[in-house]
């Protein structure tokens, strides 16, 4: 799974180069509110009508997780020129889930691309009208993957420059679990053959039982000198286990307080 951001200000060429590079492959999914508007009902004045444009979020929602849940590339039209904290979010909760994400940031002359606006056709919507629902739309689609993978954050542990994360998920009926970190930079799932793991991809260590994954991420991190954020209900007993072993052989004082609350 991966979402693919074009981004930049209006007037910079953000729908033709998503036109020229991305439309018309079968491994792709161009996610825009507007063309979906367009296409159902032939003309973007149907986002004015309220019945119409949510029957427009419906579908283009619909398209979009399935297009993931099917291991497509989401390509999304985003107006943003430089940092955005909607994008930040977004970006953050797809990496939680596994879902890689890439921005690529378009550019051109500021006044070439006001001329460009002021002179569009028809063809032409802005993408500054669309900002607050298609961030909302494509929040909505992260949270129904999550849904549907059955993810369960295990434990948070703080570390400098981010968070450990150990989850278990469930998908097609099998369980499995895997820890992430903020610093690990691009990262999915290891697919099932070779020939089609990616070049520059961290693929995550999955794990076909607890105990396993449990005993690798103690060897990788030295989770009880760290910060503890959150550990789930049904996994304490054996952090508290975990624990009291490391009170009994290696303990430092400068955690322990935040775990002993934490787990009781």
């Amino acid at each position: 799974m991966k979402i693919t951001f074009i981004i930049g200000p209006s007037g910079v060429g953000k729908s033709s180069f998503i036109s020229q590079e991305y439309a018309g492959r079968a491994e792709y999914c161009i996610f825009n509110i507007a063309q979906k508007a367009k296409e159902l009902f032939g003309s973007f004045s149907a986002l004015d009508d309220e019945d119409k444009e949510i029957e427009t979020l419906n579908e283009v929602s619909q398209d979009a997780f399935f297009a993931l849940m099917d291991g497509k590339e989401l390509v999304v039209e985003y107006l943003a020129d430089g940092f955005d904290d909607g994008l930040f979010t977004l970006c953050k909760k797809a990496k939680l889930l596994g879902i890689r994400t890439e921005i690529i940031t378009l550019t051109t002359d500021e006044k070439l691309a006001w001329e460009r606006v002021k002179h569009a056709g028809a063809d032409y919507f802005p993408s500054v009208e669309i900002k607050e629902e298609t961030e909302m739309v494509l929040m909505n689609i992260l949270e129904d993957v999550e849904f549907n993978l059955d993810f369960v954050r295990i434990c948070e542990v703080g570390a400098e420059g981010g968070s450990i994360n150990f989850y278990r998920f469930r998908k097609d009926g099998i369980v499995r679990f895997f820890f992430t970190t903020i610093e690990e930079g691009f990262f999915d799932f290891k697919p099932d053959f070779a020939f089609e793991e990616l070049e520059g991809v961290n693929y995550l260590e999955e794990f076909e039982d607890f105990p396993s994954a449990f005993q690798r991420l103690f060897e990788k991190y030295p989770v009880f000198r760290l910060y503890p954020l959150e550990v789930h209900a049904d996994y304490k007993n054996e952090f508290r286990e975990a624990y009291q072993h490391f009170l009994e052989t290696e303990a430092e004082e400068e955690n322990q307080s935040a775990w002993n609350i934490i787990l009781n």
